[in-house]
């Protein structure tokens, strides 16, 4: 009598790992692009929009809505968070704008969660010349620096820009 084996076959079932990606909260993929070469801090060098004026970002951004915008490509990727000089009388104003708008308050952790936080318009060698200015900010993504801005409480005169950096 001959002995027959039969083969085992070995079934492994291997279970690949699923992470569900945060969904992009929808403000992050409408906000607006703030892309202007002028916007990114130049130290003091007197840059100014195309058409020669200094921007006024608290009056145009209230007209429009209150739009949520970021910075990208050539206006750096997010605000700038150190005072800057502006020198008004001096001609001598930074990021396109008489007076940069500039927060270092905490940006929010997690991902469409929002902050706000104090903007400060700095203007003839105060930093915080001006300290009325309110924005929200949300975080978008995991990514460095991926925040949104929108503006809350408008400066009383112009001439106030959003500055960026990298």
């Amino acid at each position: 009598m001959t002995a027959t084996t039969t083969p085992t076959t070995t079934t492994q079932t291997t279970t690949t790992p699923t992470t569900t990606a945060t969904p992009l909260p929808a403000e992050c993929r409408s906000a607006i692009n703030l892309t202007e070469y002028w916007r990114k801090d130049h130290s003091d060098s007197g840059i100014r929009p195309v058409d020669g004026n200094y921007n006024c970002d608290t009056r145009d951004m209230i007209a429009a809505g209150r739009p949520w915008f970021r910075f990208a490509g050539p206006a750096g990727n997010r605000l700038l968070d150190h005072c800057i000089p502006s020198y008004w009388s001096n001609n001598r104003g930074s990021c396109g704008t008489g007076a940069a708008l500039w927060s270092n308050d905490q940006m929010p952790k997690s991902i469409g969660s929002v902050t706000t936080i104090n903007v400060y318009g700095s203007y003839n060698s105060n930093c915080k010349w001006y300290s009325g200015a309110q924005c929200e900010v949300m975080r978008c993504s995991n990514e460095a620096h991926d925040y949104i801005y929108r503006i809350l409480s408008a400066t009383s005169t112009c001439n106030y820009g959003f500055c960026g950096m990298n």
